[in-house]
């Protein structure tokens, strides 16, 4: 049984590997941006500023220890993409956003937890926690899911 890819297979996730490229990188410049120039906050509209904060739990900074929560956000971002590949058709552009948003952000907030120990949030949007573009495209990709199920999922 011969297992490597084939060009058409290749091709199909080529879309999905460019937009999780760009969005990680998109997510990590604005995380490098808010590291380095807001030191002070700054307020864009009423309930609506930027302000870097270092998030050392997970959603909302709900406290989890860091050996357990790094080895669980890495299992998780094996686990999730495995699943959508497995239940969505990709062959839905919704799907595919939907994967792409997942994996962007699951790795976006992975590498903060590996490489600093904490997470580099700076959007602050009136009474709720502070955020990134990673934790946005998490939000993101689990709405498209809910949203679209039923026309994405494999038959």
């Amino acid at each position: 049984m011969n297992r490597k890819l084939s060009n058409q297979q290749l091709i199909k996730y080529l879309p999905i590997v460019l937009m999780v490229i760009l969005l990680i990188g998109l997510d990590r410049l604005t995380k490098w941006l808010a590291a380095l120039y807001l030191s002070n906050p700054i307020e864009i509209i009423p309930y609506l500023s930027l302000r870097y904060e270092q998030n050392s739990g997970i959603a909302w900074s709900i406290p989890i220890p860091y050996q357990i929560l790094v080895p669980v956000s890495i299992l998780l971002l094996c686990l999730i993409p495995f699943f959508i590949i497995k239940e969505l058709n990709l062959k839905h552009v919704a799907a595919q956003a939907a994967l792409a948003l997942l994996i962007a952000g699951g790795l976006g907030n992975v590498y903060d937890r590996i490489v600093y120990g904490y997470v580099v949030d700076f959007i602050s949007v009136g009474m709720w926690p502070v955020f990134n573009f990673a934790d946005s495209y998490l939000t993101i990709g689990i709405f498209i899911i809910l949203l679209f199920y039923a026309k994405i999922k494999r038959t």
